[in-house]
């Protein structure tokens, strides 16, 4: 009797919906690989709502994930994906070549089938963040905030002055020897640690730093020098990782799902419509339940979910919550109502398969012809990939045949 009772308990669809869980920091720390020379992965993301300086209304920051060079360069948050593109190709492929990763978050210029277009023919694999997960990318999180904090030291007579300190402050940034590596990014990046204004204050006032006597060596030793400071580079961000892995996951549980398996989802982490309003504290505290459609990694998910929800449907595990459905034993029992009676989802209908693709200039996007499961040819349907989000194998396996972007 007593399993019976916690089994009855477990399974209520209201208190699972209502009630915050007592123990929440599920996950485990998945430190990103350490790339093994320049360029060869970098990360970007766009810091928006700044004041209008010099026609600039927002920031490009690119990082090479290596030698930690960053970039800061003004832009305005108008720019389509094109222009992206160009600002990337003009920066990064002209000056350090093709990296093979780049990593952002589902900002819709980077997610935009132009730009995994430009991805495949490069052969760079994008690699994006799942919805409202910063922590994918921690690095450029913590540059972004050093960005902020360096401008407001020097703007705060003139914010719409930014952008004149902008070349100023990147050249501080990557001349001060990082936590991380030991190094500073120009050093690992170019061999040699640029001269600045303090040099000519210290005693040895013209002298050279150790790192400059670097070119004087001949080239072999310069290479071999190079080739040592960079691992010793990779062996300490890897120290790093394994001393930031173990303060992550002191105290936390690892949390993980199988295909079918049936998830809540919170909507205050997410922002979703429910959590916004005057009623938005008596919002029930998970929403679903939804069914894993595919594991991306042990720490992302694909929810299989109506149109009723917009985005993207890959989440992190931190966003969800196991659901445990009631056995068909205790009968009928009461459920909450759908919180979006309002929002009519659209029907769906089993895909056959996908007979057909096109590129549709008008909406930029790639668009397949679907032919539906027990409808003839003539209820073919044009139809962009968001809208075939529940067939996604299908959609891989015609994209693998005639060798599409993915």
């Amino acid at each position: 009797m007593k399993k019976d009772i916690i089994c009855f308990c477990t399974s209520c669809d209201i208190c699972q919906k209502i009630k915050l869980p007592n123990f929440s920091r599920y996950g485990l720390l998945m430190p990103q690989p350490i790339p093994s020379h320049p360029y060869e992965s970098v990360s970007l993301d766009l810091v928006a709502g700044l004041p209008w300086s010099n026609d600039f209304n927002a920031i490009l920051v690119i990082v090479n994930r290596m030698t930690k060079h960053s970039q800061f360069i003004p832009t305005t948050t108008g720019l389509s994906a094109e222009g992206f593109a160009n600002l990337f190709v003009r920066h990064v492929a002209c000056r350090f070549g093709i990296p093979d990763t780049i990593i952002s978050d589902r900002d819709p210029r980077w997610t935009s089938d132009f730009w995994k277009a430009i991805s495949k023919c490069l052969h760079t694999r994008m690699s994006l963040s799942s919805s409202h997960h910063p922590q994918h990318d921690g690095q450029m999180e913590i540059i972004n905030k050093k960005v902020e904090i360096m401008l407001r030291a020097y703007v705060a007579a003139d914010k719409t002055s930014w952008s004149d300190w902008l070349h100023l402050l990147e050249h501080a940034y990557n001349q001060t020897v990082h936590a991380s590596t030991g190094f500073s990014p120009h050093f690992l990046l170019y061999g040699f640690q640029p001269k600045d204004t303090l040099d000519f204050l210290s005693p040895l006032c013209g002298g050279h730093s150790p790192q400059v006597a670097l070119l004087r060596k001949n080239e072999q030793a310069y290479m071999d020098l190079m080739r040592f400071h960079r691992d010793s580079a990779r062996q300490a961000i890897a120290e790093s990782q394994v001393k930031q892995s173990d303060a992550y996951n002191k105290g936390r549980r690892l949390l993980q799902f199988k295909v079918g398996d049936l998830v809540l989802v919170n909507p205050h982490l997410l922002e979703w419509l429910e959590s916004k309003g005057e009623g938005s504290k008596l919002v029930q505290r998970a929403i679903g339940p939804f069914a894993i459609q595919e594991r991306v990694n042990p720490k992302v998910y694909r929810l299989d979910m109506s149109d009723k929800y917009s985005g993207s449907p890959v989440f992190n595990n931190e966003h969800l919550r196991p659901y445990h459905a009631s056995d068909e034993s205790f009968g009928p029992r009461d459920t909450l109502p759908d919180t979006r009676p309002h929002l009519e989802a659209l029907p769906e209908y089993q895909v056959e398969r996908i007979v057909g693709h096109k590129y549709d200039r008008r909406k930029c996007q790639m668009t397949y012809l679907v032919q539906w499961e027990g409808y003839s040819p003539l209820y073919d349907e044009w139809l962009m990939a968001k809208d075939l989000r529940n067939a996604l194998q299908r959609l891989r396996s015609y994209r693998q045949e005639h060798d599409l972007t993915a």
